[in-house]
């Protein structure tokens, strides 16, 4: 009988942990899910949802350990490739975001605004090379980016005056 009391007691911490969430009490809800996850480590749903609530705390490295925790766990979930692509990019990690991104097309879930986010964050840290390869497949999957073109011709022109320097 003890055992099923605590896991009752369990779940409802991470229920707890999700509805102090859902409240913007994301200290709060990183306690309840912390003890939730101090007795089922391995539930990746959990972990995501943790990755998530260090997410909304700028607590990004720590954000993407258990998102990468989840991920080795759930390999094909969505939202759990989801968050972790979002947490690379607020950790400035354009690479480790760029890694995801056959996954998330395969998916379904990989759109114009992640890939040109990801070549603004590329584009400040001077690699010019990658940030075309984000706006060109952006392109692709939304044609429709008057905004581009002239984008890629600047970044072209800076890659010729760079590579005659």
């Amino acid at each position: 009988m003890a055992i099923k009391t605590n896991s009752k007691k369990s779940q409802n911490n991470h229920q707890k942990a999700l509805e102090s969430a859902e409240a913007g009490k994301h200290e709060e809800a990183l306690g309840y899910m912390q003890e939730y996850l101090s007795s089922s480590p391995n539930d990746a749903e959990a972990l995501n949802d943790a990755g998530a609530i260090l997410h909304c705390l700028n607590r990004s490295d720590e954000a993407i350990k258990h998102l990468v925790k989840a991920r080795s766990l759930q390999p094909d979930s969505a939202e759990i490739i989801w968050n972790l692509s979002e947490t690379y990019l607020a950790a400035d990690k354009p690479k480790e975001a760029m890694e995801l991104f056959d996954d998330m097309e395969r998916m379904g879930i990989l759109n114009a605004d992640v890939l040109n986010r990801t070549a603004d964050i590329l584009l400040n840290t001077g690699n010019l090379s990658d940030a075309l390869k984000m706006l060109h497949r952006s392109l692709e999957l939304s044609p429709n980016q008057e905004i581009l073109q002239p984008m890629i011709e600047v970044i072209r022109h800076r890659m010729v005056k760079n590579s005659r320097e």
